[in-house]
């Protein structure tokens, strides 16, 4: 589960994954359409969904309300579960695992860095 990215060809990157379109496409859009220095695109992780310090979102549970825009859509987090199912977030706020190829309930919500300079 932890350090594991989901969709992946190998355990350390979604370099090859069909998650890498997806991710891209919305750095490739703030880059060309908007000028935004990107830093960073990636799928959130289970650590950082879990952590009891921000979205706090318990296994086979729910998250948080403080933060109710991580659950305003469904969508894959970047990590696997122990049978290699992803970690998902419900619209419905709960927050469990699913399989990957459930992609017409699913989407993504891409973790986009961007440079200081531009702000």
């Amino acid at each position: 589960r932890n350090g594991t990215t989901a969709f992946s060809n190998t355990n350390s990157t979604y370099e090859g994954s069909i998650v890498e379109g997806y991710v891209n496409n919305y750095k490739t859009i703030l880059e060309s359409d908007y000028g935004v220095d990107v830093v960073e695109a990636r799928l959130i992780s289970y650590d950082e969904l879990t952590d009891s310090e921000t979205f706090a979102c318990v296994e086979y549970e729910y998250c948080s309300d403080k933060y109710p825009w991580i659950y305003s859509t469904s969508y894959w987090s970047g990590s696997a579960d122990d049978t290699e199912l992803v970690w998902s977030v419900y619209s419905n706020g709960r927050f469990g695992n699913d399989d990957c190829f459930y992609d017409i309930d699913f989407g993504v919500r891409p973790v986009i860095t961007i440079s200081r300079d531009y702000l």
